[in-house]
């Protein structure tokens, strides 16, 4: 994967409005992480990609405990009612990282709808 850091001008906005100025002014680090034969590329800021990653990491653990829980239950190493407790409250991990998932695919789903992949999830 090839690797480029570039500085660019933020110089892209129309309007003479305070906010614009101070837009032209700034530098934008650009990172490249793109192959050479990519035909379409999409720049998002870093804290969206940041905020996916989180989000991920979040999920993963909640899988993880949960595949943790039923090693636990088939061992029966727990309680029929320990069982039960734990696994409302995986439930509603599950949801809730679900959702929170959900959201992002809709974030990302935006700028990729304009791609020739489209929406990821879309059935």
């Amino acid at each position: 994967m090839p690797n480029s850091i570039r500085k660019t001008s933020n110089n892209q906005t129309t309007t003479n409005s305070p906010q614009a100025i101070d837009a032209q002014s700034r530098q934008r680090k650009v990172i490249d992480v793109t192959f050479a034969d990519d035909d379409e590329v999409i720049l998002m800021p870093s804290i969206m990609l940041s905020d996916i990653a989180c989000d991920l990491t979040g999920a993963i653990t909640v899988l993880n405990d949960i595949g943790a829980l039923l090693h636990l239950i088939y061992k029966q190493e727990i309680t029929p009612s320990q069982a039960m407790s734990m696994a409302r409250l995986s439930h509603d991990a599950a949801d809730t990282w679900a959702n929170l998932l959900c959201s992002q695919l809709n974030i990302i789903n935006e700028p990729l709808a304009m791609t020739g992949y489209g929406k990821e999830g879309s059935q």
